[in-house]
């Protein structure tokens, strides 16, 4: 029995490549029964020496690959059966190499259109379900899938929604619409009776923005908030316009020590502590290696709220954060997914408050959150 094992996507590739047929028999082959046949047998794999040995006697290459699309055929069980571990003649072996390498490319090919129609049918669940939920309209789920035929990955579900100024809320967001939602007036958290903020600049002139174009237009023109209060609001730009610009860059990750088991912002002993914030002087050396969890059993700080994605944890005496994760995905292009969160910090007596985003990412599956620049 064979070792290697195929998905479901691999099999159809090969499969519809080699005409839904088998490669000995030319019989019409059952997707759902059929049989992977490697040419070269791939018990040689356990015997090294053989193997060279049968390379060489067949002129194969010192790259072939037993694993390889190259080497494998469809066929019916019985035939697969009955070849078993049999290297055949070297004529019949580079026959049905020459059949097998001929496919090859399109086997590849399949495998992505394939991999394309499983995401295209995901995200039209996803969009069904924003539509019954009044998140999109019927025009704009079209749009959605007029735009993202072909790139279903670039639709991102949020954990945490944006919410703007006109109440909805919006759990889903694409690539294409990114810009529309740039020119959104945003909603600054409860606050019915305030729709933007104010920035000043060091010759002390001022605008009033409410979307995160004003916002960002703003901030690199070098306008900043000045007033306790005005940087508080401002926080709820930093959240929603960070979101916006990371989601423009995001592509699906690779790898994942993040999902499977699911790891987040709940497991305290993940987290550095050096993530926490200070006014104070930064953390000794000795306690580089203390995380969230270790400093809530010594009693440094205390937990005040905690759920599947928010954590919000204070200093008896001092800071307080609050960290709410909003969006997982590959943020900066090196294959591993990522987690966003939309931080707060504020004193636990007095008015200062700021925040900002935060991306995390953990590179084992060991290992703590790293912090992403």
């Amino acid at each position: 029995m064979s070792s290697q094992k195929f998905s479901a996507s691999q099999r159809e590739a090969l499969w519809l490549a080699h005409e839904k047929k088998c490669a000995y028999t030319r019989e019409l082959l059952d997707v759902s029964s059929f049989h992977i046949d490697h040419i070269v047998p791939e018990s040689l794999a356990d015997d090294p020496v053989e193997l060279e040995r049968v390379r060489v006697a067949l002129g194969l290459d010192k790259d072939f690959d037993l694993y390889g699309y190259e080497n494998l055929l469809p066929c019916r069980a019985g035939a697969n059966l009955q070849k078993g571990s049999l290297v055949l003649d070297k004529a019949h072996t580079h026959f049905f190499l020459g059949i097998a390498a001929s496919k090859k490319a399109e086997v590849q090919r399949n495998l992505e259109k394939i991999e394309k129609r499983k995401n295209r049918g995901k995200a039209l669940i996803l969009l069904q379900q924003c539509l019954e939920r009044g998140e999109l309209s019927p025009p704009e789920v079209a749009k959605i899938l007029e735009d993202y035929s072909e790139q279903p990955k670039e639709i991102f579900r949020l954990i945490e929604g944006m919410h703007f100024a006109d109440a909805t809320k919006i759990r889903t967001i694409t690539k294409v619409n990114i810009d529309d939602l740039r020119n959104r007036p945003i909603r600054l958290g409860q606050n019915d009776h305030i729709d933007g903020v104010t920035l000043t600049n060091d010759a002390n002139e001022q605008v009033y923005v409410r979307t995160c174009k004003e916002y960002d237009t703003a901030i690199q023109s070098g306008y900043y908030a000045l007033t306790n209060f005005d940087i508080k609001m401002s926080t709820f730009f930093e959240h929603q316009c960070g979101l916006l610009s990371s989601l423009q860059t995001a592509i699906t990750p690779e790898h994942s020590f993040i999902a499977n088991p699911r790891a987040g912002i709940v497991d305290l002993h993940l987290i550095p502590f050096s993530f926490f914030p200070s006014l104070g002087d930064a953390p000794q050396e000795d306690d580089a290696a203390a995380t969230y969890q270790s400093k809530v059993d010594d009693g440094t700080i205390v937990i005040k709220r905690l759920r599947q994605n928010t954590l919000c944890v204070e200093e008896p005496e001092g800071m307080g954060q609050q960290l709410i994760e909003v969006a997982r995905a590959d943020f900066n292009g090196d294959g591993i997914e990522d987690i966003l969160l939309f931080e707060y910090c504020y004193a636990t007596h007095g008015t200062l408050g700021f925040g900002g985003i935060r991306i995390l990412t953990r590179k084992t599956a060991i290992g703590l959150f790293e912090a992403v620049s």
